[in-house]
């Protein structure tokens, strides 16, 4: 049931699939000592940017992918950014995934998790019953 595409965005200018529309609105840049990272902020169906990134990590020199999710109790929408991010290009390539239902499995490992949890606290236990025979009837003898 998921969907994916890959999508060519410019900044300003919207790309449509599976009836949502992104739209790239700019990007940011952050560096510390560890990593320096690079964050597409992705405008889905005209309401907030969400902000998938690639980091580099200095250490190990690998680039490694962040992406953003968009939850919903219907569908997730994940954006990943994909290299090479040029920043003066105003441009960038992302991933779309539309995976339907995965709140619904969040829900139902809750209530797994609180039948569980129940079970593992019985109630109050009732009392038994002595244990009394049905009296036996006469043999009818002819």
């Amino acid at each position: 049931f998921t969907r994916s595409q890959e999508l060519s965005l410019e900044k300003g200018i919207p790309a449509s699939f599976a009836g949502h529309t992104f739209e790239l609105v700019g990007f940011t840049e952050t560096d510390d000592d560890r990593k320096s990272s690079v964050s597409a902020l992705i405008s889905i169906d005209g309401g907030q940017a969400y902000a998938p990134a690639i980091s580099k990590y200095k250490a190990m020199g690998m680039n490694i992918g962040t992406p953003s999710v968009k939850t919903s109790p219907i569908k997730d929408i994940y954006l990943t950014l994909e290299p090479p991010v040029r920043i003066s290009s105003d441009a960038a390539k992302i991933k779309v995934f539309i995976k339907p239902m995965i709140m619904w499995l969040w829900i139902g490992g809750g209530l797994m998790a609180l039948g569980t949890v129940l079970s593992a606290f019985p109630g109050k236990r009732r009392r038994p019953t002595d244990p009394t025979s049905a009296p036996v009837a006469d043999e009818v003898t002819a």
